[in-house]
């Protein structure tokens, strides 16, 4: 086994002797060595000054979960964000991945994300050989956040137990919706000279996986719409979405609730990703360490989603049952559509079709030098680049089916709605090839994106006395974010929207899929058709060549995209003192952090300059020339920390902590960029707005360990965090000619408190009698609340805060004997807010969600082992809701996945 717990924690253990090479492996799940590495944490988070839990690999270097995040998400204060069964981003003590900041061996990792936010699923955990999580800042550890500090770690060779090591694995993962089988192949390895002067080290995976999740999803969530006739001269529409478009049974309606759009669809993932990681290390004296070591992952995601849609912009509204509001003057006002029936409808069948083309790597040189026992300098220089590529392969495609009586029915109280359509021509409406017919495409288009990141820092430490030591220190920072976006023109993309071309039925055929099989309400359609898009387009382009109609695939867009550059100058002084308050040992962690922050921020403008619907279901949009913009921003920060130990008894730690944080303005909201989507029910435009100012907060918390036994930890924290002010999104209508804009800013905004507490239980209950000594447990509780209030003006409903969780809970219950190891673990957590402003500017939240795992693996020799995990057990679905629970936004079942394979290890 290779003995990967090892230069983890060199910064905030340094006032330990001999602890400073060791890693606080508090909250560890791992595949092998459980019991060890759960004492080996246990002993060094007794010397950790600063609040900081941490998970480790024992065996290959490999967390047992599918990446990072899924692994982090069993200490205590961190949840998760899944996103389409897979953990992407993590929320810390209530704060979400925007206010976390993740570094590898301390250097901040760029991301292909639009703005800062980390996406643990680019990074496979075959090639880290941990994770420290700083909830309590330190003045030394780089990562500016108001949530927690998330440091990665790779292997280190130099420093291990064995000259040699090496470990595979070689499985198989099953995923149950696309019944494929899927390779992963990893391995690491790990040799140092006998004097332990050089050392090298590598790991490397490789992973294929298809998937697919059935989806029920209200696009562009729910909309208030109308039958009545509007009075031009007030500034409003001349009609309501309804007008004139009612049976002679309905009553007239005005301000209802009712989905914008209804789509049922498979979403197919097709993901390759290998990633390497190593070190080289020199150790030419006593005194001098040089350390050189990279980070390399590089993903292909291939997605396609295959689904219908309910286009309402057609047809007439035969039948209708409205729950709530009231009648008025012989008009429903307000309340919600719980059944509609449509005759001579419209219903669009789409498929879209991505390529996300990720790379992440990084590359690091340190320096350590120790001329003395007392003194220590080291020098770090690093360099981080993210891409993501692949917009020129993105297709948009829908087809139309006209004529049709369509209706849906909210009234089961499932998340899936009653659907179904049929028509009066042909006969199995959804999956027949005939009547189809060309209609809205967006050919290319997306964003590609450049994250560029360079740090350089300096660090001292002296060793005044036996118990003070100094350290100070500085780092100069800069990141390029660059967004390139494509679109096609305006009024292209509607080339069709007549829907007056009949489309070869030769290009569909059935999926064969079976939506959500066997479960969801019994009347609603599980097969409709599927396509190729590409030989779709190239139908399409054909029809335009002889009609004399413009359709071409989309272009660089000047107010798609923007360069956000942002430098950075920081400087340090800490202390570290050991003293006694009577007879308890006490240690004291003070220090004084400056960062200095200057950017630039540039891109281009336009504005929509007229907006009619063309009656057809679209809106026919004329925008005014690309104006360039640019902007210039600067400000500085003094954040001071304190992290207190005490030591009542040898068994009891009590700690207290108190810091200024600072986390800067998401990269995407000081971005000019912006986006104009144009489809009815959808009409929106949201920009950023460089003139942001951080998010700053004041924060103290406090914590008590027990340490009942060598292996056992009873734990508990309470935090507060008081924030100055919060970016949140600020959405308004704007009347453009007959259509109205939600358009959406972000900006500085009130304050909040977040307060709350966390509980630990860790135990390995060796005092059993055989064979039950080899069972433990670990539990942990978070309990987060905050008083933000904002209000979504669209919407007209209150929201709080981004990602936090009032409540979740983590347990896990594993065996080490007889060569055997096996976990079972449950993690669950409370509904949340995922966006304080969707895509028709309302609120949306992810329900509260569990999901069971569980793995055992039977060590055969001490080389040779066999593995079997199980991912959602229980088979837990993804619930997205706008408002409230009874309006669906996305509803998932992502399904169980089964792996097995086997691993080697000399």
């Amino acid at each position: 086994m290779l003995a990967l717990a090892t230069a983890a924690h060199a910064q905030d253990a340094a006032a330990v002797e001999g602890a400073s090479e060791a890693v606080d492996a508090e909250n560890v799940i791992i595949v092998a060595g459980i019991r060890a590495s759960q004492k080996a944490s246990i002993d060094i988070k007794r010397e950790s000054i600063a609040v900081v839990d941490s998970i480790v690999a024992e065996d290959l270097g490999k967390l047992p979960d599918q990446n990072v995040a899924e692994s982090l998400q069993r200490i205590a204060g961190v949840t998760i964000e899944r996103n389409r069964g897979e953990g992407r981003y993590i929320t810390v003590r209530g704060f979400g991945p925007k206010f976390n900041a993740v570094t590898v061996n301390g250097r901040t990792l760029a991301t292909d994300n639009n703005g800062r936010e980390f996406s643990f699923d680019v990074m496979p955990s075959e090639i880290i050989a941990g994770a420290d999580v700083y909830k309590s800042p330190q003045a030394n550890i780089n990562g500016a956040s108001i949530g927690a500090t998330v440091d990665v770690k790779t292997l280190r060779a130099i420093d291990q137990k064995d000259q040699f090591a090496f470990a595979g694995s070689a499985g198989q993962m099953w995923a149950e919706l696309a019944d494929k089988f899927n390779p992963e192949v990893s391995g690491v390895a790990s040799w140092r000279n006998a004097d332990k002067t050089i050392g090298i080290s590598l790991s490397g995976v490789y992973t294929e996986r298809q998937t697919r999740n059935d989806e029920f999803t209200i696009g562009a969530g729910h909309v208030k719409r109308g039958s009545l006739a509007r009075d031009v001269a007030a500034g409003r529409p001349s009609n309501e979405y309804f007008f004139g478009r009612v049976g002679p049974g309905v009553t007239p309606f005005t301000q209802v609730d009712m989905p914008s759009n209804l789509s049922p669809f498979f979403f197919e993932r097709n993901l390759k990703r290998y990633g390497f990681s190593g070190s080289l290390q020199f150790r030419p004296t006593d005194t001098l360490t040089i350390s050189l070591d990279g980070l390399y992952s590089k993903a292909k995601f291939t997605e396609q989603q295959t689904g219908l849609a309910y286009d309402f912009s057609g047809g007439r509204v035969v039948e209708q049952i409205v729950e709530g509001g009231s009648i008025v003057n012989g008009v429903q006002t307000g309340g919600e559509v719980a059944y509609q029936r449509i005759q001579g409808g419209f219903v669009d069948q789409i498929i879209q079709y991505d390529q996300r083309n990720v790379m992440t790597n990084q590359f690091g040189a340190n320096i350590e030098w120790k001329p003395v026992e007392t003194f220590k300098v080291r020098l770090d220089a690093s360099r981080s680049k993210a891409e993501r590529r692949g917009k020129e392969n993105n297709l948009f495609t829908t087809i139309r089916r006209k004529n049709l009586d369509l209706f849906y029915d909210r009234r089961s109280g499932s998340p899936i709605y009653e659907y179904g359509f049929n028509s009066p021509i042909y006969p199995n409406a959804a999956t027949s090839p005939d009547g189809i017919t060309a209609h809205y495409y967006i050919w290319g288009g997306g964003t590609d994106v450049d994250d560029k990141i360079e740090e350089y820092r300096a660090d001292t430490e002296w060793e005044a006395t036996s118990n003070l030591t100094f350290f100070a220190g500085g780092m100069y920072s800069r990141r390029t974010k660059t967004l390139t976006g494509d679109e096609m023109p305006f009024g292209e993309q509607c080339a069709y929207c007549g829907s007056d071309r009949v489309l070869p039925g030769s290009l569909f055929q059935p999926t064969n899929r079976n939506f959500f099989q066997g479960e969801g309400p019994g009347n609603i359609i599980r097969d409709w058709v599927i396509y190729s898009p590409q030989q779709l387009v190239g139908v399409i382009d054909q029809f335009a060549a002889q009609d004399g109609r413009a359709f071409n695939p989309a272009v660089f867009s000047p107010s798609a995209s923007s360069v956000v550059d942002e430098k950075v100058k920081i400087g340090y002084v800490m202390a570290n003192f050991r003293t006694s308050l009577g007879s308890m040992p006490l240690t004291i962690n003070a220090g004084l952090r400056y960062e200095g922050t200057t950017y630039t921020s540039t891109g281009a403008s336009r504005t929509v300059i007229s907006a009619q619907p063309n009656g057809q279901g679209q809106n026919l949009i004329v925008v005014s020339p690309v104006v360039p913009v640019g902007f210039r921003g600067k400000y500085h920060d003094w954040l001071p920390s304190v992290n207190i130990k005490l030591e009542p008894t040898q068994d009891l730690i009590l700690r207290l902590a108190a810091s200024k944080v600072m986390t800067r303005p998401t990269l995407t909201d000081l971005s000019p960029r912006q986006s104009i989507q144009t489809n009815p029910g959808n009409e929106t435009i949201s920009r950023g707005n460089p003139d942001l100012q951080p998010f700053r907060a004041k924060q103290i918390e406090a914590g008590v360990e027990w340490y009942f036994n060598p292996s056992s930890l009873l734990s508990a924290a309470a935090f507060y965090k008081k924030i100055d002010s919060f970016v949140t999104l600020v959405t308004t209508p704007q009347l453009v000619d007959q259509v109205t804009f939600q358009v959406t800013v972000p900006d500085n905004g009130k304050g909040a408190t977040v307060k709350g507490f966390e509980l630990g239980y860790r135990q390995a209950f060796t005092g059993l009698p055989s064979p039950l000594d080899g069972l433990g447990v670990q539990t942990s509780f978070n309990y987060t609340k905050s008083n933000a209030n904002y209000t979504n003006q669209v919407a007209g409903v209150s929201y709080g805060l981004e990602g936090l969780s009032k409540t979740s809970y983590s347990l896990v219950g594993f065996y080490e004997k007889y060569g055997i190891q096996a976990r079972v673990a449950y993690t669950w957590r409370d509904n949340f807010l995922q966006v304080a402003s969707g895509r028709n500017g309302e609120p949306e939240y992810f329900d509260a969600y569990g999901q069971l795992d569980a793995g055992i693996s039977y060590e055969v020799t001490p080389q040779f082992t066999v593995f079997f995990d199980a991912i959602n057990l229980n088979s837990a679905k993804e619930f997205i809701y706008s408002v409230n629970e009874d309006r669906t936004k996305e509803y998932r079942k992502t399904g169980r996945r089964l792996s097995g394979g086997v691993r080697v290890r000399f």
